[in-house]
């Protein structure tokens, strides 16, 4: 039994192997990629029964059964890709020395970062904190938290009033980039607690749910500062509801959704709009229905056109 469960484990994983070696995938994130799979094996189910269901691969096992064998296996090759990268991002990249800044001691951050760590990863078990992660991961490959920081600290307009004199944030710009990136890491933890109380088309929450949320996080993250617990809980909120969102969670909120579309590292053909600039575009236009602050919006757009993002 252990050797046939080994061989059809094999052979998911050198058909789903075929499948991420297509190169119109190049482009595409981890999280992208599984989308991008899954959706493959879904539309075309009748043409791929008649190969999987072969001696070759799964010969007399009905058609769930084998798209259950294959997105299991799916999953586990994409989730090493996601730890790896998480890894990095968490233990590598992000400089948390601006939680020194909120009492905490160098080993104090260190036991937050692998709390964090094992949090993120339980989160990915869910299917909304699993979509929620793909966004926050994006941003994180694009850039977008430090380019778009750059950019509102060189204009010092109504996104650097609303970080330096409203949230009233002591931070220098890289701290600020920091504790950005590290909010949409944290931001898909909400979903852990339970995947039924938010609205499935905004991803929005209430505000019940968000401060229900943070006493259990509390209690599971003790060393999490507040400030970065209200940034990354309150950007599920709606800012036309809630006008006390962080300017930090509202950020997150924006590049989380705009990073979902977004390729990274993809070639744009010269005369076409950029993804972000279209997104900030079209995200111009929905912000009431998705809650995201439009005076934010339109200087992120901005920012997209006079530097080409």
């Amino acid at each position: 039994m252990v050797n046939k469960m080994n061989n059809e484990e094999e052979k998911a994983t050198l058909f789903i192997s075929r499948l991420l070696s297509n190169p119109s995938l190049n482009y595409l994130s981890p999280l992208q990629k599984e989308d991008q799979i899954v959706s493959f094996l879904e539309l075309n189910s009748e043409q791929l029964y008649a190969t999987l269901s072969s001696p070759a691969f799964f010969p007399g096992k009905p058609w769930p059964e084998i798209i259950s064998i294959l997105e299991t296996r799916l999953r586990s090759v994409i989730n090493s890709m996601v730890d790896e990268g998480l890894k990095r991002f968490l233990f590598e990249k992000i400089d948390f020395s601006f939680l020194s800044g909120y009492g905490k001691s160098p080993g104090q951050s260190e036991m937050l970062i692998k709390s964090m760590y094992t949090f993120i990863l339980k989160s990915l078990k869910t299917f909304d904190g699993r979509k929620d992660f793909g966004g926050s991961y994006n941003a994180l490959l694009c850039k977008l938290p430090s380019r778009y920081i750059n950019a509102v600290f060189g204009a010092q307009s109504y996104i650097h009033f609303e970080l330096t004199k409203v949230q009233r944030l002591k931070m220098s710009k890289e701290e600020i980039t920091n504790m950005i990136r590290a909010t949409l890491l944290l931001r898909p933890v909400v979903h852990i607690y339970s995947e039924s109380v938010h609205d499935r088309s905004t991803g929005l929450i209430t505000k019940q749910y968000s401060d229900k949320v943070k006493a259990s996080i509390k209690k599971d993250l003790p060393l999490v500062p507040e400030v970065l617990l209200s940034s990354a809980v309150d950007s599920n909120l709606s800012f036309e509801k809630y006008k006390f969102i962080p300017t930090t969670g509202r950020l997150t909120s924006i590049f989380n959704n705009m990073a979902r579309t977004i390729r990274p590292n993809m070639k744009i053909d010269r005369g076409a709009s950029s993804p972000e600039k279209s997104w900030l575009s079209v995200g111009r236009r929905n912000y009431k229905y998705y809650g995201w602050d439009i005076k934010m919006l339109d200087e992120l757009y901005r920012f997209s056109l006079e530097n080409g993002w």
